[in-house]
């Protein structure tokens, strides 16, 4: 029982440790930091002069923080209309740590309130990635929000994490979700299959022994 009781607290801490290198990177990644305070229109709207979302730098005209009274968020109460009166474009400086990988995720959407019907969106973490949503056949009610991962190795102590608007007009591409998460090392996971191996093995010859 002793030996079953030390194997569980070791692959216990493994999973913290594997737990950990998963912190989210991102500050105020499903834009919940704040409550939207023009309740009549359902958004509000953030400019690079005001600096006033938290945890973003708005580099581009401006964007709206949307709450569910205006559409469904994709979970929480708000999320992020990246054309405030244009194009905007937000982004956030991570702490990282060179060389070490990392997983970018996010909700992307679209204002289906106004065209175009395609929104586009460009993604910079030095490459820049580019993504699209259709708004055809979704509404406020019917988001159709996706979820998109993709990953990259940290080349500085600091990676700047951006997203800018590909599309003009007052409806642009929609952001919920973001997360930036360093990848655990193969090291980890090889650690923690082996101790939930053993685990099984402990416990499959204590089952024999009672069978015996």
């Amino acid at each position: 029982m002793q030996k079953i009781h030390a194997l569980t607290l070791a692959v216990a801490l493994l999973a913290g440790a594997t737990q950990a290198n998963a912190t989210n990177l991102v500050a105020n990644g499903g834009f919940e930091s704040q409550t939207v305070l023009n309740t009549g229109a359902g958004f509000d709207t953030f400019n690079s002069i005001s600096q006033g979302l938290t945890g973003w730098t708005v580099n581009l005209r401006t964007v709206d923080l949307v709450s569910n009274a205006y559409w469904t968020a994709a979970s929480g109460n708000n999320s992020l209309d990246l054309n405030g009166l244009g194009k905007g474009v937000i982004s956030q400086v991570l702490s990282t740590v060179v060389g070490q990988v990392y997983t970018l995720s996010f909700e992307l959407a679209g204002n289906p309130v106004a065209g175009p019907a395609i929104k586009g969106l460009s993604v910079n973490l030095g490459p820049i990635g580019l993504y699209s949503f259709d708004t055809t056949g979704h509404s406020t009610t019917n988001m159709g929000w996706t979820r998109y991962t993709t990953q990259f190795a940290a080349v500085s102590t600091s990676t700047t994490l951006s997203f800018a608007s590909q599309v003009s007009g007052p409806a642009g591409p929609a952001l919920d979700n973001i997360s930036v998460s360093a990848v655990p090392e193969p090291e980890t996971y090889a650690l923690l299959l082996a101790g939930l191996g053993l685990m099984g093995t402990v416990a499959r010859s204590r089952q024999l022994r009672k069978a015996a």
